[in-house]
């Protein structure tokens, strides 16, 4: 007799994509004054009440030292329940000179504490990279009475390349927590020298619910990849979301469930092709 044939190993489910790219972030417990008297405080005249408001929101050490204590060029703040209960936590965001600082702040027993900050290196310069392109805020696309904070990083080089970053923070346990993080598009440019004869490949991606799983916390993460041609590539017009959506010709999907004891949603099966219509869920 033959001997046992081993059991087919089996494959790791590996997501789509993951990863921050250039976006930071850092998770902490501090206290802090309430988000309109720090918003007061970044604004002030007096150097050491900037300088203490820079440290409580978490800007980075360059901006904290003396005589380099800048005056915010933009500030947003957003309230929102992000958390498991109806309190209202908020988000303080800074454009600096190099970065961009989003405080995530929750209030506890009449206090404010700094639970979480994502910061972005991104030269005030790029006029593609505010406040309002950084952050958003939206509703969660499980549980309808809750929101997601949702963090864009966006990176670009002269040939036309480029990566978009988007990180999904909640507030659980009043930790902040980045609870789903993917490239949410990506550009390879050919540049004409190639045998691709100029033009772009282009993927965009998105999270949207599960339809075929309507009970528990499961999502979809989608990927719609296209191209764009030669003269497609060249017109400005080629880098607006409505036109990027128009180019895509086909769709991967991969289901992802939340995960209690990483408090992140892990990928449950291997992405597959998939037929959808052309939408881009996350309401931009």
């Amino acid at each position: 007799m033959s001997p046992p044939t081993a059991p087919p190993r089996s494959q790791p489910i590996l997501p789509i994509s993951t990863g921050l790219g250039p976006l930071q972030f850092q998770q902490v417990d501090y206290g802090v004054p309430a988000p309109q008297a720090l918003t007061r405080q970044l604004q002030a005249d007096d150097d050491r009440t900037r300088a203490a408001a820079l440290s409580a929101i978490g800007a980075p050490a360059q901006y904290l030292q003396r005589g380099h204590i800048p005056t915010p060029r933009a500030l947003q703040l957003e309230f929102a329940p992000m958390g498991q209960n109806d309190d209202q936590d908020a988000i303080l965001t800074a454009e600096l000179d190099q970065h961009i600082v989003s405080a995530i702040l929750v209030p506890a027993d009449g206090l404010w504490r700094r639970v979480g900050t994502v910061i972005f290196p991104t030269a005030s310069a790029d006029a593609t990279m505010l406040p309002s392109t950084f952050l958003r805020v939206a509703r969660s696309v499980l549980q309808k009475g809750r929101y997601r904070a949702i963090f864009t990083a966006a990176t670009s080089t002269p040939s036309g390349d480029g990566a978009e970053n988007q990180g999904f923070m909640r507030v659980i346990n009043n930790k902040a927590v980045v609870v789903m993080s993917f490239v949410s598009e990506l550009r390879t440019c050919d540049t004409g020298h190639g045998k691709g004869h100029g033009g772009c490949d282009l993927t965009l991606r998105w999270v949207q619910p599960d339809l075929s799983e309507p009970v528990g916390q499961h999502t979809m993460l989608v990927s719609g990849l296209g191209k764009l041609s030669p003269q497609e590539a060249a017109s400005p017009l080629s880098h607006a979301r409505e036109f990027e959506l128009t180019r895509l010709r086909s769709f991967v999907c991969q289901p992802f469930v939340f995960n209690d004891a990483s408090q992140h949603y892990e990928p449950s099966a291997q992405p597959a092709s998939c037929n959808l219509p052309r939408d881009d869920s996350r309401g931009r």
